[in-house]
């Protein structure tokens, strides 16, 4: 059995990071992975080993108890977890989990517009919004877990709600996730949606996924040195995501992030 909690009581929070911004012209590692409610063995082993190579962590298909002990998420890390669904015979929650070096301002969960069929559980989608040191401008970091077994105007759906929250935004983001475009209309529907709203694909060399790929990073006013597809791990049905970005620092006579073309005339 399957409980569905109301949006607005879907954000849970634990842990507290001591760092209180993001620093312009410093690089920093974000890694976005779909870990499978952690079902295969060896997943604990190597979170343990990965996270701390991190700044950001972006996980879908989390599942969380509450009630039991969650020492392996690192309580100096600022945890943020948007609840799809919490299972009444264990106990457990699942949804996204967001993790940061930095504490964050504020966030929220977005569940789906349309639910999966049969189990009428929604994917979710969780923002946070970073403090970005000497500006007024926030980071803002989504991660979100697309619908799945639904027709294209479900995914549609979902993904204008999103781009809803990125119109507000003018500071910088990193978008990342689960999409399962697992057709070309999907992939083609999300690829050209985020580079009219002026967000960057991030291209992974030596891809091997080719023709099922289900998650990607996207960036506006982020800069990113290095991209990598951690092929060695096989604690998921997913590969994890790593890259390494900066936010780029001001021309002197910059008085906000230069954003991309697309948005300026939006955005003078």
């Amino acid at each position: 059995m399957r409980q569905i909690p109301h949006e607005s009581h879907s954000l849970k929070l634990f842990g507290q990071s001591q760092h209180q911004a993001f620093a312009p012209g410093k690089t920093y590692q974000a890694m976005s992975w779909n870990i499978f409610k952690s079902k295969r063995k060896g997943w604990q082993h190597d979170f343990a080993r990965l996270h701390p190579m991190y700044d950001l962590l972006l996980l879908q298909e989390a599942k969380i108890n509450f009630n039991q002990n969650i020492d392996h998420y690192d309580p100096d890390y600022s945890w943020l977890f948007g609840e799809s669904f919490l299972l009444n015979r264990c106990g457990s929650s699942c949804g996204v989990l967001t993790g940061s070096r930095i504490h964050h301002d504020s966030a929220f969960n977005l569940h789906g517009p349309v639910p999966e069929p049969i189990l009428k559980t929604p994917k979710s989608t969780a923002f946070a919004y970073y403090p970005v040191a000497d500006r007024d401008s926030q980071m803002l970091v989504i991660n979100s877990h697309f619908i799945n077994f639904r027709q294209t105007l479900a995914f549609q759906r979902q993904l204008h709600q999103v781009l809803e929250v990125i119109d507000l935004h003018t500071g910088p983001i990193l978008f990342a996730g689960d999409f399962n475009t697992w057709n070309a209309r999907r992939r083609r529907m999300l690829m050209e949606a985020l580079s009219e709203h002026g967000l960057q694909h991030v291209a992974f060399p030596d891809d091997p996924r080719n023709f099922l790929t289900l998650d990607y990073i996207f960036v506006r006013g982020l800069k990113i040195s290095r991209a990598e597809l951690l092929k060695d791990i096989i604690s998921s049905d997913h590969k994890p995501l790593s890259v390494a970005f900066e936010i780029p620092l001001l021309n002197q006579d910059q008085k906000q992030l230069i954003l991309p073309d697309s948005q300026k005339l939006n955005h003078p």
